[in-house]
C-alpha cells in the first residue's frame, strides 16, 4: 500500500508464503475459497518430523530483529495548473529536483 503496510489476519494454524509478487496484494476468488475449504490441513509435530525441540524455536533462530521503522508519511506532491506551459513547468521542477 502507499503507506508501505498492509495487515492481514488469519486463524490458526495458518500457511504464509512468499515469493517475487509480495508487493502485489492478491486474495483468492470465491471459488478458491470454497475450495481450499474442502482442503485437509495436515499438521506435524516435531516429533513427526524426528526434531529434537531443543534445536527449534527463538532461541535457536539464525536471525534477530534488532529494530524496525516505519515508512516516512508521504509528503503532498505539487500541483502544475497547465496553461499551456505546463511542460516547462514540469520539466523545471524535475531539474530543480535533480531528477533529470
Amino acid at each position: 500500500t502507499d503507506e508501505g503496510v498492509f495487515g492481514l489476519e488469519a486463524g490458526l494454524p495458518a500457511i504464509v508464503s512468499v515469493n517475487e509478487k509480495i508487493n502485489e496484494p492478491r486474495f483468492p476468488s470465491f471459488k478458491g475459497i470454497m475450495a481450499a475449504k474442502k482442503k485437509e490441513v495436515l499438521v506435524y509435530s516435531l516429533a513427526d518430523l524426528g526434531v529434537d525441540p531443543e534445536t527449534v524455536g527463538v532461541a535457536n533462530a539464525a536471525t534477530t530483529v534488532t529494530a524496525s521503522t516505519p515508512k516516512p508519511p508521504r509528503t503532498a506532491g505539487e500541483r502544475i495548473t497547465d496553461e499551456g506551459d505546463g511542460g516547462s513547468k514540469i520539466a523545471s521542477y524535475l531539474v530543480a529536483q535533480k531528477i533529470i
